[in-house]
């Protein structure tokens, strides 16, 4: 009879476990996160400076490796009503070589910030074509 209630015991915290589980993950996913975005970038590593202009990503064009760096400029805003906190992770093979400005802040309802995006290759970066992505979270601030 201890047995059995032990057992119900158990069962019955696992379910409330499991139940707690489910909520905050539920929580977490349809109401803190508002967006997420990804944007491509790329960058030519060359013997010579080159300008890509194109708009629909990050594009770096071309540098030469320790010879100079190249900037791009992007802009965010918050057309909520509520304040977005943003976080920024860049990924792919010259992630390492790229800085944000800003990686982590608070846009308020209505605002905009512009963010810099600067790359510079390593002296012994190889020649070629590399490419990643810009990862934007906007969670909501609660």
């Amino acid at each position: 009879m201890i047995t059995v209630k032990k057992n119900y015991l158990f069962i019955l915290l696992l379910v409330i476990a499991l139940i707690s589980i489910t909520a905050t993950i539920l929580f977490y996913s349809f109401y803190i996160v508002e967006d997420v975005r990804e944007f491509d970038m790329s960058l030519i590593v060359g013997d010579h400076a080159g300008f890509d202009v194109d708009t629909e990503k990050i594009s770096f064009g071309m540098i030469m490796p320790a010879g100079n760096s190249c900037t791009r400029y992007v802009f965010v805003s918050n057309k909520k009503n509520h304040p977005l906190k943003v976080y920024i992770s860049l990924h792919g093979n010259f992630a390492d070589w790229v800085s944000v400005s800003d990686n982590c802040f608070v846009l308020q309802p209505g605002e905009e910030k512009k963010l810099s995006f600067s790359a510079s290759a390593p002296r012994d970066a190889a020649y070629g074509n590399y490419t990643g992505k810009a990862r934007f979270v906007f969670k909501r601030v609660v």
